[in-house]
């Protein structure tokens, strides 16, 4: 198994696109006073063509659109699979071993772990973590080196590890792969959407949605589609909570169940689009683990507290609009620079 190391920021050109750094300080209120650091950003030149970005909460990585990709907490068990796998927010396996584990062989060409921090991994004696930027990030690499006696998988026993404290995640790599996927690590779209700052204008060519008290713009172009059926936030044949799939605007009372009957998909890495949907009653199908932070936003006087489990490629937010007794909850895509998401969140208000 190939594993790579960094040396030095300026000796790694082919995997590091940018020597600077900037830092993301979480968000408290939208509508206050200019940051003083700019704007995060995204760095959408590191996804190679064909490759999807995948996304964990301020953090991404992609990876060839033929992966396999299982999310937590959905996943359970996954099965390795060639020619490459990517667990995105798995249990700490090492600390808490599931039994799945002693009997999973490694049989993937590539393997990708994208977690939170917690430590910093195994290193060899007398090496330590270098420092550099990566995508506007500020980054450790680790090459791991687990000591004889330690209970850890076979599959992540000798990856190595960029760790980012101020995204408060890693990710791990190996396969021949490894050092071009690892090259891909930047912020995502959601870091975009609730940095601090100015409100950005409302491009030309948007114009106004409302519904259930609340307003907001989108462009002219995405189809409004108004529902009484509650669906679920995102491909719900697919993994629950993790893309919207389309460029469109779903407006749900949901003031019905539904019951889908999904044909059987292959864990592929799921496009992260834009789009909005809104969820206004009580028969809506939540994604597994959902939990928001008690750390809300406010926004054009609302207020609008953003899950914090999972966070994918959709912004949920539980917003408290005047008048409803019950919150609304507003699901915003993130794709791209995460500026289309960042101009719709601005944009909320009351109707």
């Amino acid at each position: 198994m190939r594993t790579w190391r960094i040396i030095a920021c300026s000796s790694v050109a082919l995997v590091v696109a940018a020597c600077s750094t900037a830092q993301m300080t979480p968000a408290t209120t939208l509508n206050g006073l200019p940051p003083s650091k700019p704007i995060p950003a995204v760095v959408t030149s590191a996804t190679p063509a064909g490759w999807v970005p995948v996304a964990y909460g301020d953090a991404q990585v992609s990876v060839p659109a033929s992966f396999s990709v299982y999310y937590s907490p959905s996943f359970g068990c996954p099965q390795a699979s060639f020619p490459g796998s990517l667990y995105v927010g798995p249990p700490r396996v090492e600390r808490q071993p599931r039994p799945c584990d002693a009997g999973l062989p490694s049989i993937s060409a590539n393997e990708v772990v994208l977690q939170p921090w917690r430590y910093i991994p195994y290193s060899p004696v007398g090496v330590l973590p270098r420092l550099f930027a990566l995508n506007g990030v500020r980054v450790y690499a680790v090459s791991a080196h687990v000591p004889s006696g330690v209970n850890v998988p076979e599959r992540f026993s000798n990856h190595t590890y960029l760790v980012a404290p101020s995204l408060s995640v890693e990710v791990s790599a190996s396969g021949p792969l490894a050092h071009r996927i690892l090259a891909t690590f930047t912020r995502s779209p959601r870091a975009v959407a609730l940095a601090p700052g100015p409100a950005p204008s409302i491009p030309a060519g948007w114009h106004t949605v409302t519904f259930q008290g609340l307003s907001f713009s989108v462009p002219s172009s995405w189809p409004v589609t108004r529902t009484a059926q509650g669906f679920g936030i995102g491909d719900v044949c697919l993994t629950p909570g993790v893309s919207l799939g389309g460029r469109h605007v779903t407006l749900s009372t949901d003031l019905h169940n539904v019951i889908l009957y999904c044909p059987y998909e292959l864990p592929r890495p799921q496009p992260p689009t834009d789009g909005v949907q809104i969820d206004a009653g009580s028969n809506l199908e939540l994604p597994p683990g959902l939990s928001f932070s008690t750390s809300c936003l406010h926004v054009n006087r609302l207020t609008a507290c953003p899950a914090t489990s999972p966070a994918y490629s959709i912004l949920v937010l539980k917003v408290t609009v005047p008048g409803p007794s019950t919150p609304v909850l507003v699901s915003i895509g993130l794709a791209g620079n995460g500026l289309v998401a960042r101009t719709i969140l601005y944009s909320l208000r009351a109707a």
